[in-house]
């Protein structure tokens, strides 16, 4: 029995160094996470009276300028090496975060969230940069995978405990998990100093070269993934919309189908990311996860119409295919990413590459409620198509560069 333990544990336990460090480090910090967006919102307009279109105007504010961080932080990560400067940001943004326990007004609040997001940003930029510049191919979307996962995780177990918050609605109990938060950043950060030392790639002295910018290729690919993380917004915009507005299934199947993807992220990113280390094999994954995702989306819009059991079936069928989607194309996605980067200016790319979530995050939205709500079964369709499409573009230009290089010559 013991040799069953421990072997399951080899497989949920990451067993190489750096995996169990970035591992530990994520699970901590989003953990805190979980706390906070569950938290956050409701604190702040039950308690400090703010209204929802202020928190909502100040995220969103605090998301558009934090964005304009994200190639400048990966130039400094490859200038000074990214393992610190991660560090240090994801700790910064720890203190900062404390701040939000003073605060009884909109103004102090729209400044700590700026100041917070920004942070956020650095943080994530030089974490991939470090992720790329760790190991090889093969390291880097493990590493990746794994952090994934354990994301998954961690913020599932931080609603958790803020559901216990929640469920006493005492003001002193908020107060409490936003600090709580705040000390796994700092906890999160201090781990994070245990990761190897990453030498920086670029001299001190060389200008800001805007390597990735003049990138075209590595440009359009960055706008296919912008394009591809639509799906993401789908799950926490449209898809809880459409079941709600436009189905006969229960109010509560949306819990259903939305645990169905953490479930399956936790369990099997990490499996789903094998094949996809080089950059042929993630352009093969981010293809046919593009075909899933138009199933997907098509499984979803016939929920419509139909009695509740059968709405309900589609619906599951729905998101099946969506999970599918999510797993391959995220490792699809990571390893074009990284593959397609100069070695020397990571930082910088990974910077631009994270353009393409925050495209997605902000025009998302409008568009998934346009397509869904404004025009319904055919804008599923519509969106089915941009899927396929977007695949099939981002295959041939990858595949395009990649019979541009020395590795090709070996396939």
């Amino acid at each position: 029995m013991s040799g069953k333990i421990g072997a399951l544990a080899r497989k949920v336990i990451p067993q190489e160094p750096h995996l169990r460090i970035l591992a530990g480090s994520t699970f901590v910090n989003t953990f805190g996470n979980g706390l906070f967006m569950t938290v956050d919102v409701i604190y702040f307009t039950t308690v400090v009276r703010l209204s929802p279109a202020q928190v909502a105007l100040a995220i969103s504010i605090a998301g558009g300028l934090a964005m304009t961080l994200s190639v400048p932080s990966g130039h400094i990560a490859d200038r000074f090496g990214p393992r610190n400067i991660s560090a240090y940001a994801v700790a910064a943004e720890g203190v900062i975060m404390a701040g939000l326990v003073f605060v009884h007004s909109y103004v102090p609040f729209l400044a700590i969230h700026i100041v917070m997001g920004m942070l956020g940003v650095v943080a994530q930029t030089t974490r991939m940069a470090t992720i790329a510049k760790l190991g090889g191919e093969e390291s880097r979307v493990q590493l990746r995978a794994y952090q994934r996962a354990v994301t998954n995780f961690g913020i599932s177990v931080g609603t958790l405990f803020a559901g216990i918050g929640l469920a006493l609605n005492n003001p002193a109990v908020y107060k409490a998990l936003l600090i709580g938060d705040a000390i796994t950043f700092v906890i999160a950060g201090l781990m994070y100093l245990k990761l190897p030392f990453v030498e920086p790639t670029v001299e001190r002295g060389e200008p800001f070269s805007f390597a990735a910018m003049k990138d075209k290729v590595f440009l359009g690919a960055t706008l296919s993934n912008a394009f591809m993380s639509v799906h993401f917004v789908l799950q926490s915009v449209a898809i809880p919309l459409w079941v709600v507005r436009e189905t006969n299934a229960p109010r509560w199947w949306v819990s259903v189908i939305m645990l169905m993807n953490t479930i399956a992220v936790m369990l099997l990113q990490v499996a789903a990311s094998k094949g996809s280390a080089t950059l042929f094999g993630g352009a093969k994954h981010y293809r046919l996860a593009s075909y899933f995702l138009s199933l997907a989306c098509l499984l979803y819009a016939y929920a419509h119409g139909v009695n509740a059991v059968i709405a309900s079936l589609l619906l599951a069928l729905g998101m099946a295919s969506h999970i599918v989607g999510e797993l391959i194309g995220s490792a699809g996605s990571w390893s074009i990413g990284f593959g397609l980067a100069d070695e020397n200016h990571q930082g910088q790319y990974q910077g631009v590459w994270g353009l393409s979530w925050g495209l997605s995050g902000t025009l998302g939205p409008a568009l998934v409620t346009a397509l869904v709500i404004g025009m319904g079964i055919s804008g599923w369709w519509i969106l089915a198509a941009i899927f396929a499409i977007n695949g099939t573009v981002m295959h041939k230009l990858v595949t395009k560069s990649w019979t541009h290089t020395p590795e090709s010559k070996a396939i």
